[in-house]
């Protein structure tokens, strides 16, 4: 017969293990904390191909001198066999030097100067490019007949490829990304420069260009003309729209007519 002094005794061992037995937690409020303090996934970093780069480089072409001519551009052949005169039949390379005149101001679609074309057209001495994407004046380098040049409205920003062209008497590169005349400073032949909304600041290259005769700066960043008071042969500078407050250096040239709007 168990004691009733035992029982108590055990009820009160089973009360106490009881109170030393951890809580249990509440069913979703353990997996809440966690999930509340465990921090964001971060974001998959971004493929090469979503963040902002360069331009890939253009790829190196490798040109043939073999015949006939091939064209990359169909504007491009419909001009040429309009030089030559030439309505159909293969073009010999050797035919290309013969072409005085290029004439591509409607030719849409044209981007780029084709590298194996235009080296080749070394009896140029007009050519006119159309407005639009093309931003690459090497091939055109070599062309040193060319007398005058039209580049306006394209996304050309360097002009070191016509240093050495020496001849060039009207030279238009208005519209463009330029900034840097510098390219410039050894064409003594140009009569006529327009420059017109590009982003040019300085025009002190120009300081030795002696027969030059007309200058369009319209709309330049241009403020100081000083660098062309010697500039004798000067007749016509617009500086309409520009950051030019005192044309007075220019003042001296005799018969210069200076139109600030």
């Amino acid at each position: 017969m168990i004691r009733p002094f035992v029982l108590a005794s055990l009820g009160v061992a089973l009360l106490l293990l009881g109170c030393d037995e951890p809580p249990k937690p509440v069913a979703g409020a353990a997996s809440a904390a966690p999930s509340a303090a465990k921090p964001a996934d971060a974001p998959p970093a971004a493929s090469p191909a979503a963040t902002a780069s360069a331009p890939p480089k253009k790829q190196e072409v490798v040109c043939t001198k073999s015949d006939p001519v091939t064209f990359s551009h169909p504007a491009l052949e419909a001009r040429v066999r309009q030089q030559l005169q030439k309505p159909e039949g293969p073009i010999k390379r050797a035919e290309l030097k013969n072409i005085k005149t290029m004439n591509l101001s409607d030719a849409q679609g044209l981007d780029e100067l084709d590298p194996c074309l235009f080296p080749e057209l070394t009896g140029v001495k007009g050519l006119y490019l159309p407005p639009g994407k093309i931003d690459d004046l090497r091939p055109i380098k070599g062309l040193l007949r060319l007398e005058s040049l039209r580049v306006s409205a394209t996304l050309v920003k360097d002009l070191s490829p016509l240093s050495g062209l020496v001849k060039l008497d009207r030279l238009d590169i208005g519209r463009t990304p330029v900034a840097d005349l510098s390219p410039l400073a050894g064409l003594t032949s140009l009569t006529e420069l327009q420059l017109d909304e590009t982003e040019v600041t300085d025009v002190s290259p120009l300081a030795g260009l002696k027969k030059l005769e007309m200058l369009q700066m319209k709309r330049t960043r241009v403020s100081d003309v000083s660098p062309l008071r010697e500039l004798k042969s000067l007749k016509n500078v617009y500086l309409e729209g520009s950051r030019v407050e005192d044309a007075s250096p220019l003042r001296s040239i005799p018969g210069i007519k200076i139109h600030e709007g």
